[in-house]
């Protein structure tokens, strides 16, 4: 890895191609355990939150138009409209916030134990319960900056998702680490970094893409044959599950990315630094050996011209 080190920060200069080719190396012999894990991941956030939408939920059009809201539409044919949306509800809602950090959490640190070539299982998805109350506070501590910085315009909403991408990697590598001190490193490794993440994340879209065809297939089918939110909700949650590959290649690809900006994978032949102290100490080893290989092919070019007067 060749790699920039810039005020104690680590700036990513690998092309996306060789990031991408970090986190499919990381999951060779091991893509269908991979696979299952985000299926799991994704059947436990969203599976429960389709259950209270059919039992619990009101259909958005309904409350539009039970408080005169149809913007000049007529009311039947608004309700229509909104009919083929799910249905809300607020325990859904409160689900997701619940879960949605330890899980974060689980998948990040399985990632990172799969990118270390360590013994993994689908199970371990679930450790992030284990951390549940640190978990929960970053997501939420993490969404409502994100959301705040939305507020102004899209764009500083996205550079914040971006600048605190790296904080439950952070606190799957270290459990011990504050809540504050995991979003602040975040943001330290994110300077100089957030361009290139965009562009990794963008990489992606073709594999997203092509994945989406069979995804919107199996959920029109979805709503073709039933009219039931809760049927078409399942059909466009086993739809979803085609996504699990691109996701567990993007999650492997990101665990690399991350193991870069931690100092954990500077250069093939070196160490593993633990510190971005040791990663600064190992790059100028590395400079200091360059300029003496230079100053010795110097010398005899020196020699020679000195012969000559």
């Amino acid at each position: 890895m060749q790699n920039i080190l810039v005020d104690q920060n680590i700036i990513i200069t690998e092309p996306c191609k060789t990031l991408r080719t970090l986190g499919r190396n990381a999951l060779a012999g091991k893509w269908k355990l991979a696979i299952t894990a985000v299926c799991v991941y994704i059947l436990v956030i969203q599976l429960p939150m389709a259950v209270f939408d059919a039992l619990f939920g009101t259909n958005v059009g309904s409350i539009m138009t039970d408080n005169g809201y149809t913007y000049g539409m007529d009311a039947g044919f608004y309700v229509d409209f909104y009919n083929n949306m799910p249905q809300v509800c607020i325990l859904s809602e409160i689900y997701f916030i619940l879960v949605s950090g330890a899980m974060e959490l689980g998948i990040s640190l399985f990632f990172l134990a799969t990118f270390r070539k360590h013994e993994v299982q689908v199970t371990d998805m679930f450790l992030g319960f284990e951390r549940f109350g640190k978990a929960l506070g970053l997501f939420l501590y993490k969404s409502l900056f994100i959301f705040l910085w939305s507020c102004l315009f899209i764009i500083p909403g996205i550079i914040a998702a971006f600048r605190y991408s790296q904080a439950f990697f952070i606190l799957a590598d270290d459990p011990n680490k504050g809540i504050r001190q995991c979003i602040d490193e975040s943001k330290d490794m994110m300077k100089g970094n957030k361009g290139k993440y965009f562009l990794l994340q963008i990489s992606f879209i073709g594999w997203a893409l092509l994945s989406a065809i069979p995804a919107g297939i199996i959920e029109s089918i979805g709503g073709t044959v039933s009219s039931n939110t809760f049927v078409i909700a399942l059909f466009g949650l086993v739809g979803g599950l085609f996504m699990a590959p691109v996701i567990a290649y993007v999650y492997s690809t990101l665990a690399g990315f991350y193991e870069i900006l931690a100092g954990h994978l500077i250069k093939e032949t070196m160490p593993v630094p633990v510190t971005v102290e040791e990663a600064k100490e190992q790059y100028e080893i590395i400079q200091a050996k360059a300029e003496e290989a230079q100053a010795e092919n110097r010398d005899p070019e020196e020699k020679e011209s000195t012969d000559k007067e």
